[in-house]
């Protein structure tokens, strides 16, 4: 799975940093694992906020319950993060599904005699005298000063952990963005799907003069006008017209990586476009020094032809 990605950066050229897929994907795991703490704390967290055998009258705390469904917005906002960083990984989106599971059999287990979470408030029993007169009981007297809440300490120690795993989530999504832009800007795309390769990276019989030279690129037959597309996202350096390679497209990856395209027959983009990989960026031709047509494509890494075949996948 890989998805595409355009970044730029006014304050540092662009690069290609290597980071490895288990190493992301360790990271996903951990971060996994530590969601699925952070659902049980939670869960055991509101069970003690509420008593084991309540009085009839007795009443959740609205500041209390409103910190808790604060909280679990949170914790839902998490799952939600983790279940995209998992997939995006390509792993299966389990995280969030075990921690739900778990709220689950915490509910349903006899020793559990908390309220539900969410609970506006404990209905009061109605005394068995009133309940079998259909009499109103009033409610019980209440009163004292006007105070500000007091957030309950045990909640302030889940926002903290909270938050701490929600830095830690957005690290990682950032990781793993940055990951996708870098592989993005590396030729690993067929320029050319329909062609076949028809001449390697290498010494060679010249096809004209029949001497031994040597081929800077690979070629790809295919027939006259067939689409040729970016082998990586970048900048279009050059589009016009070179003496030997004819209608020629170069672009620019960044990181020393540049990718030409030649003997087109009609060019689709301009000095200056930026390209994203597999757009089309030309038509196959047999222009400049050609017998026939096809694509001359070249990777060119620090100014020298390197095979294009340790990039290309499949090839």
């Amino acid at each position: 799975m890989s998805l595409v990605l355009i970044t730029a950066s006014a304050r540092r050229a662009s690069r290609v940093r290597t980071l490895s897929a288990a190493r992301v994907a360790a990271c996903g795991v951990v971060a996994a694992i530590v969601l699925l703490g952070t659902g049980a704390t939670l869960g055991y967290q509101v069970a003690r906020l509420e008593p084991a055998a309540a009085p009839a009258d007795a009443q959740p705390h609205p500041f209390a319950l409103e910190q808790i469904g604060a909280l679990s917005a949170r914790l839902f906002r998490l799952e939600s993060q983790a279940a995209q960083l998992v997939q995006r990984l390509g792993e299966t989106a389990e995280a969030p599904t075990r921690v739900r599971e778990r709220h689950v059999a915490e509910e349903r287990a006899p020793s559990s005699t908390a309220a539900p979470t969410g609970t506006a408030a404990a209905t009061p029993a109605k005394p068995a005298a009133a309940a079998t007169s259909g009499e109103t009981v009033p409610p019980p007297g209440r009163g004292g000063p006007l105070l500000a809440p007091r957030p309950s300490p045990a909640l302030d120690v889940l926002d903290a952990q909270l938050g701490q795993l929600e830095d830690r989530i957005d690290r990682m999504l950032d990781a793993v963005a940055q990951r996708q832009s870098d592989l993005m800007r590396l030729p690993t795309l067929i320029p050319l799907p329909e062609g076949e390769l028809v001449s390697p990276f290498g010494n060679r019989s010249d096809p004209i003069t029949s001497r031994h030279a040597f081929h800077a690129g690979v070629d790809f037959a295919a027939p006259h006008g067939t689409p040729i597309v970016a082998a990586a996202g970048g900048v279009v350096d050059v589009a016009g017209w070179h003496p030997d390679f004819g209608w020629t497209v170069e672009i620019e990856h960044g990181n020393g990586l540049r990718t030409r395209y030649a003997h087109a027959s009609k060019l689709l983009v301009r000095r200056g476009d930026i390209v994203t990989p597999g757009e089309r960026i030309a038509l196959v031709g047999s222009s400049g020094r050609s017998t026939g047509p096809h694509l001359h494509f070249e990777v060119l890494r620090a100014g020298v032809a390197v095979d294009p075949r340790r990039y290309l996948a499949q090839r």
